[in-house]
């Protein structure tokens, strides 16, 4: 029997270990979890922080960047023997999901908005600089968003969308039943932690609501299908998390 052999085992799996969700964790998100906190020890105020600008030159790096950590995941888990058809069989294509993760991008894009709302009156945010104000006001903000929608943000934003929500619905939870609780939490914890960067508001919403919708509505359909939060996931980060200010100055 050579090493490798020895590596992969006899028999596909069916159900990773907590080892396993750890060296994939580590391979997807190490690097972005100590940047988000880097950056996030930096924040004059961690509640709240003004999203960086991503250009096309970046979407592309992080493109390529993703690309490579997502080919050594998979080459771990072909490493482990992994049955891929765990997961093949719950992505399916469908007018139908497309339809869903349109309405769950509503959906939550409403409930964030109702969220950051609330938050403004507990935390109030800065006052915006009145020059900044009115160069912003001069396009509808919905057409300012369109305007700054290319090709990279397309293609990164739907690799984006696959690989984080593989990872939260298809990797923490292809654990034995009674682990999936534990996977759970754990994977909130993880949403949460490469998302400081953008303050606590928002990385505590990211990471422990959106994290807790997305596993309640996809563990309670009846035919699993992660496409819909793959899709949804994706126009968030074309769109933004929110909705109602593209058509209601907030």
């Amino acid at each position: 029997m050579t090493i490798l052999e020895k590596i992969r085992g006899s028999e596909k799996l069916q159900y990773l270990k907590w080892w396993d969700i750890l060296i994939l964790t580590l391979i997807l998100f190490l690097q972005a979890i100590q940047s988000s906190f880097a950056a996030f020890s930096t924040l004059e105020d961690s509640a709240v922080a003004e999203l960086p600008a991503f250009t096309s030159d970046i979407n592309w790096q992080a493109f390529s960047q993703q690309s490579f950590l997502l080919a050594l995941a998979f080459l771990y888990l072909w490493l482990r023997r992994f049955d891929f058809s765990v997961w093949t069989s719950k992505i399916r294509v469908t007018p139908k999901a497309i339809l869903m993760g349109i309405g769950l991008f509503f959906g939550i894009a409403i409930l964030f908005d109702l969220y950051f709302i609330a938050a403004s009156y507990l935390l109030p945010p800065t006052p915006v600089d009145s020059v900044y104000y009115e160069a912003e006001q001069m396009m509808h903000p919905l057409l300012q968003k369109l305007s700054e929608i290319d090709l990279s943000l397309l293609v990164y934003s739907a690799l984006n969308g696959f690989y984080e929500e593989i990872f939260f619905l298809g990797i923490c939870l292809t654990v034995k039943t009674e682990h999936r609780r534990w996977a759970f939490l754990y994977s909130l914890l993880v949403r949460y932690s490469f998302h400081t960067y953008q303050g606590n508001v928002s990385a505590l919403a990211i990471g422990f609501l959106l994290g807790t919708i997305y596993y309640v509505l996809y563990t309670r359909m009846k035919e699993k299908n992660m496409f819909p939060f793959f899709l949804a996931h994706a126009i968030s980060d074309v769109m933004g998390v929110g909705i109602l200010s593209y058509f209601i100055l907030l």
